[in-house]
């Protein structure tokens, strides 16, 4: 029997969270999640964004919009740079990781806007 996560994800604008709800229908026990993570910040997206980029937080929902993101910004994703660190010895392979999480890191302000932009999430006011 296959396992399958139905997950259904929304940005809730008052909370300034991105609520997902999953149902594992072939587990047992049938369990039902919800999880929501706050994305009021620059980093706090920024954050979200790499874990979707790791492929650590499953998404369905503007799967587009992080195709677009990604191709802008290839530094997010290790599959822009996997030939770069094939047959590096580990210090190596860390230091190419470090240096291409740090390009990252360091136009997280720009990458979160770029998304906000794509989704149609409008920041916070205060």
């Amino acid at each position: 029997m296959s396992y399958q996560i139905i997950t259904k994800m929304v940005y809730n604008a008052c909370t300034h969270q991105i609520e997902t709800w999953q149902h594992s229908n072939n587990v047992w026990p049938r369990t039902d999640h919800f999880l929501a993570l706050d994305v009021r910040t620059d980093e706090q997206l920024f954050h979200f964004i790499s874990l979707v980029a790791e492929g650590t937080w499953q998404t369905r929902k503007w799967r587009k919009a992080f195709e677009t993101l990604f191709r802008e910004y290839p530094e997010l994703r290790m599959d822009s740079y996997r030939d770069e660190l094939r047959g590096k010895s580990w210090p190596e392979y860390c230091a190419i990781r470090r240096k291409y999480k740090e390009l990252a890191w360091s136009k997280c302000g720009e990458i979160a806007a770029r998304f906000r932009q794509l989704v149609k999430i409008k920041k916070e006011e205060k």
